[in-house]
């Protein structure tokens, strides 16, 4: 096979229904497909600025509180790390967490403007719109009875393992 692999797709034509080939260029198909995401990537464009912006700030915070918390490891890793020389630098020290921060930040901005993705956190918004949240007086009373319900079952089964293992111990079953 060639170095340029070819992509044959047989198509059937609207007039006639004889079969017909198409070949396109796989590496050219590639090379499209990068250049439309690399286009996206470099874009400052917004989708669908108007919607969607509570799930798409919070999905951006929840991911660079992510982000941050592996460039703060990765900087105190540069901290220890005295071999090669130039990461010792205090401007190296600092310049590439740096660096790193500003490449996430904008991968995160272009992440959550991405069509796809950006429909999604849309659709999740409006779905969590459409919930019925209980009251504040709901919840209380809600949570007062599952936590009376957890003490009452753990107490009676406290008791009965009790009484297990003092009938256990009375017939000789069990040597503790």
């Amino acid at each position: 096979m060639s170095k340029v692999e070819k992509k044959t797709q047989v198509e059937r034509s609207t007039r006639n229904n004889e079969p017909v080939k198409k070949v396109q260029n796989v590496s050219s198909a590639t090379r499209k497909t990068f250049a439309r995401f690399l286009s996206n990537f470099l874009s400052t464009e917004r989708y669908k600025p108007a919607q969607g912006f509570t799930a798409r700030t919070s999905t951006a915070l929840a991911l660079g509180v992510i982000f941050a918390a592996g460039l703060w490891r990765f900087a105190e890793t540069l901290v220890a790390v005295s071999s090669p020389s130039w990461v010792s630098q205090p401007l190296s020290r600092l310049g590439i967490p740096l660096a790193l921060a500003a490449a996430a930040t904008w991968f995160l901005y272009r992440l959550v403007n991405q069509s796809d993705f950006a429909e999604f956190l849309i659709a999740t918004e409006s779905e969590m719109n459409k919930v019925s949240w209980t009251t504040w007086a709901d919840l209380k009373r809600a949570t007062t009875v599952v936590l009376v319900t957890v003490v009452f079952m753990t107490s009676y089964l406290w008791i009965v393992d009790q009484v297990w293992s003092t009938l256990l111990k009375w017939i000789g079953v069990l040597r503790i």
